[in-house]
């Protein structure tokens, strides 16, 4: 048990490497492809992880206590997919910073509001106003 992060970090870099170069291809014509970069950061975290897990194997050491707060962060990004499915891009990310920040980091709810409210016109602002790129809807069919 006290590889089990090295492990998951191989198999997700393996994940990575197969889709880059399997589904997006790694060059395209006379560019990059879309599977360019998870290739090069899947092939970086499968040497690092086996860089990792025999340096684990050749001092012996013993599994480590799992805090489970370390796992709100894959939480959040779930919940940030789920809400995607029902909600759409943006809000599904406002919505989550605004929980994080609220229940997470304790900040009061007019704090979290507010900065949850900044970074809603900053990404808008940016994103959808000035490069004009559409952010995914959901199954409400919110249109932002």
């Amino acid at each position: 048990m006290a590889y089990i992060v090295e492990i998951i970090g191989i198999i997700a870099g393996l994940g990575a490497i197969g889709m880059g170069l399997g589904k997006y291809g790694w060059w395209d014509r006379i560019s990059i492809g879309g599977g360019f970069m998870p290739t090069i950061v899947g092939t970086l975290l499968v040497l690092f992880c086996v860089l990792m897990l025999i340096s684990k194997v050749r001092r012996k050491e013993k599994a480590e206590k799992i805090d489970l707060k370390v796992l709100l962060p894959i939480g959040a990004m779930l919940l940030i997919l789920l809400c995607n499915y029902l909600l759409g891009l943006l809000p599904a990310c406002i919505l989550v910073s605004f929980l994080w920040l609220l229940l997470i980091e304790k900040y009061s709810w007019k704090k979290a509001l507010l900065v949850s409210a900044i970074m809603f016109v900053c990404v808008y602002g940016i994103f959808r106003l000035w490069l004009n790129v559409p952010f995914p809807k959901g199954l409400l069919n919110i249109s932002l």
